[in-house]
């Protein structure tokens, strides 16, 4: 990771975030066990915004899978963006890459766990920040599966690199490492 990571400014943009829909949560989930408008409102537009926490810790178990495997990885520049890092696919190996992979799946998985054993039944809040974090499950499947086969199976690593340019800088970073001094 260069020395200009973004991450701890990524943290706590993120951690900005999680406190304020849990903090909104507190204040206004309960409205939405009650009828009409405004408990619709509160229900849909909290449990959206808790279940968008799920793609959160998703992305973040990403990169927890990443630095455990020791994984070559390029941080974020920018706090506007969703995702926090690029991996590098030329220069990691297999067993990186389903490190890397497995993490965001725990993720996941904590977030469907924690949807369904701490959220009460009775506001509609609950049940679409359940829904919302069952749907982000199921395309975290759909999109993911296929790349881990790809992975784990196939001759080479798939090109997952998530900001644009980071294979030309990754190609210069190790010619630049290569030159002699």
């Amino acid at each position: 990771m260069p020395a200009s990571s973004r991450l701890p400014a990524l943290a706590l943009r993120d951690v900005g975030i999680a406190t304020s829909v849990i903090g909104l949560w507190w204040l206004g989930a309960s409205l939405s066990a009650g009828s009409g408008p405004l408990a619709d409102l509160l229900g849909v537009t909290l449990g959206l915004a808790l279940g968008a926490l799920g793609f959160m810790l998703h992305e973040w178990s990403h990169l927890a899978g990443a630095v455990l495997g020791g994984s070559r990885i390029e941080s974020a520049t920018r706090l506007r963006t969703k995702y926090l890092f690029s991996f590098d696919s030329k220069h990691n190996s297999r067993r990186q890459f389903l490190t890397m992979s497995a993490g965001g799946f725990v993720g996941t998985g904590l977030s469907v766990l924690a949807a369904y054993t701490l959220l009460p039944d009775a506001e509609l809040a609950s049940r679409v920040a359940r829904g919302t974090v069952l749907f982000l499950a199921f395309l975290g499947l759909v999109l993911e599966i296929p790349l881990v086969l790809r992975g784990a199976f196939g001759k080479s690593l798939p090109s997952i690199e998530t900001f644009p340019g980071h294979r030309k800088r990754a190609a210069q970073a190790a010619e630049a490492s290569a030159l002699p001094l």
